[in-house]
């Protein structure tokens, strides 16, 4: 495809790798094994639960860091104390809007009736429970017919709105456990209204809902998990709030600013809500700020994760990507996704190239009119991963003396194959 006047071919930067140093403090799997067995142990905790309850545990999409062990834990705990637990997949209109999408999606996280041991009860079908503000509140039948309901899930920044609240327990009683009707109902009010409706919404069902407590996970910079912690429905509107602001914490950013090409070679709904999260990139399709994301005059894609099936939300906040990453889109579940959140930018289709050499040739062509050794190159995995990257050499006199980067000796090129696809 010529669309270049002067052709594909063009002059390589040398790229640096560089690694960034966050907090590293982490829980590992033996670690939250006990974390969350003794906070179950505690008698305000151990009282909710009585011999006998079919309790239904909440699972969501994302892809959490030991998610596996962090649920069969909770079964474990709930079996010794003579309950009946089993899985209710707890995420609105992810796996394509379909009870077996959902089953798939935590299978894919090592969650299954096997690994498990319990059952796994995916149903899209919901109870209205009454309204807030004039919005039905639509929640899972199969969880309300429990006796008690334990979300499982992760407190972050979310990537489309900001308020004290975001995502975490709240979000995933008020949307994930709405199933595919009640988030395309809280989202057709926008997210503007966010802030204050799933707040509202949450705390409403944890008042018309046997909610007992959630499994709240945080998790730091370098993608593990920071901690964990058991949060009693009657406290959680003040504690989620702090967990909120140490997520913010632990918030791994590229912190490099500015950039004038962005290259990530993955996004997928596994690595944020929105492909790519907005939080590091700045790129939201709902057009707010947000503090200590770089100014980035364009960004390519070059593919999608194989976790996130196909669903490539997020790919409208590119300005470039692959065929290769076109060809693996599989619009039902992306379209699901993005209608019922109403945020149609987010499907959009970047300009397609045929290899990653030529589309980061139109990105470098469409990024800036410096010669090419004065060009800000950053590529990142993804906007998970940003413990260690690479950056154009143009970028190193930021970094000499910042002691939050180390540069390595590792220096080369951008190299491609035959067929135009980078090498490492």
């Amino acid at each position: 495809m010529d669309i270049l006047e002067s052709g594909m071919d063009f002059e390589s930067p040398m790229m640096v790798k560089v690694k960034q140093t966050f907090d590293a403090t982490n829980l590992d799997e033996s670690q939250i094994i006990d974390s969350i067995t003794e906070q179950m142990s505690k008698e305000h905790i151990k009282q909710l639960i009585k011999p006998g309850m079919k309790i239904a545990i909440a699972v969501g999409s994302r892809g959490i860091k030991h998610l596996d062990v962090t649920v069969k834990t909770v079964v474990n705990r709930l079996n010794e104390l003579g309950a009946k637990p089993f899985i209710v997949p707890a995420m609105g209109s992810h796996g394509g809007a379909t009870a077996e999408g959902q089953a798939e999606v935590i299978d894919h996280y090592g969650i299954s009736e096997e690994t498990m041991n319990v059952p796994i009860l995916s149903s899209m079908e919901t109870v209205v429970l009454g309204s807030v503000n004039g919005i039905p509140v639509h929640f899972s039948k199969t969880a309300i017919d429990s006796d008690l309901i334990i979300p499982v899930c992760r407190v972050k920044p979310h990537t489309d709105f900001k308020g004290p609240i975001e995502s975490g327990i709240y979000k995933m009683l008020a949307i994930g456990l709405g199933k595919h009707k009640g988030a395309a109902t809280l989202h057709r009010a926008g997210f503007a209204a966010f802030p204050e409706l799933i707040p509202a919404i949450g705390q409403y069902i944890v008042e018309h809902a046997p909610v007992g407590f959630a499994v709240a996970t945080i998790e730091n910079s370098y993608d593990d998990v920071d901690s964990i912690h058991i949060v009693p429905g009657d406290k959680i509107s003040t504690m989620e709030p702090e967990l909120l602001k140490r997520a913010r914490k632990t918030l791994a950013m590229i912190n490099i600013n500015p950039v004038d090409l962005l290259i990530v070679d993955q996004i997928g709904k596994n690595i944020s809500g929105e492909g790519m999260d907005p939080n590091v990139t700045g790129r939201s399709p709902e057009g707010i700020s947000y503090a200590g994301a770089p100014d980035i005059k364009r960004i390519v894609v070059l593919d999608l994760t194989e976790e996130t099936d196909g669903n490539a939300s997020g790919l409208g906040m590119a300005d470039i990507t692959t065929r290769k990453c076109f060809n693996k889109i599989n619009l039902a579940p992306t379209y699901a996704n993005v209608a019922t959140a109403g945020v149609f930018d987010s499907a959009k289709i970047p300009m397609i190239l045929d290899n990653d050499k030529e589309a980061i040739a139109v990105g470098l062509k469409a990024a800036t009119l410096l010669p090419i050794e004065q060009t800000r190159i950053v590529r990142i995995l993804d906007t998970l991963h940003l413990s260690e990257f690479w950056v154009s050499e143009s970028i190193l006199p930021d970094l000499e003396n910042d002691p939050n980067f180390i540069i390595t000796n590792e220096k080369r090129p951008f190299s491609f194959d035959q067929e135009g696809f980078l090498t490492w």
